[in-house]
C-alpha cells in the first residue's frame, strides 16, 4: 500500500524537489507541505496524476488512497490487502534494473535473469 507521503516522496526522488511535485500535481506548494506535515491526503484526481507520473496502475493508487482514508474503520484491512496486491514492488524492480545495468548485454542472453525480469514486470 502506498501512502500519500510515499507517493510524494517517490515523486520528489524523480523531480528533485517538492516544489516540482506541486507543479506536477497542479497544486500550490503549501498543499504539498500540508500533506507531508499535517496529515493531508492526495485527492483521487491527484493520485491518478501521480500514478501516471510514477508508472503505477491507477487501481493501485486509488485502492491505496481509499485504504489510507479508511484507517481506523472496519474496511481498512480489506482495502489495505487489495492495495498491496495491486502495488508494484518497486524495490524488486529497482534491483532487477540495477542488475540489468551491471549485466549489460548478458541480461538478454541469461535465461534466469530474463525470466526474473519478466516475472517482476508482470507484477506491475
Amino acid at each position: 500500500m502506498l501512502s500519500t507521503i510515499d507517493i510524494l516522496a517517490r515523486m520528489k526522488e524523480r523531480l528533485g524537489s517538492y516544489y516540482k511535485v506541486a507543479q506536477e500535481l497542479g497544486v500550490h506548494p503549501n498543499r504539498v507541505n500540508q500533506m507531508r506535515h499535517h496529515g493531508g491526503k492526495l485527492t483521487f484526481e491527484q493520485g491518478l496524476i501521480a500514478a501516471k507520473f510514477l508508472g503505477v496502475s491507477d487501481e493501485s493508487i486509488i485502492l491505496s488512497l481509499a485504504a489510507e482514508r479508511s484507517r481506523n474503520t472496519p474496511s481498512f484491512e480489506n482495502l489495505a490487502r487489495l492495495a498491496a496486491k495491486h502495488t508494484t514492488n518497486f524495490g524488486a524492480l529497482a534491483s532487477v534494473f540495477a542488475l540489468a545495468i551491471l549485466a549489460s548485454g548478458e541480461l538478454l542472453t541469461n535465461p534466469t535473469v530474463s525470466s526474473l525480469t519478466e516475472s517482476l514486470t508482470q507484477m506491475a
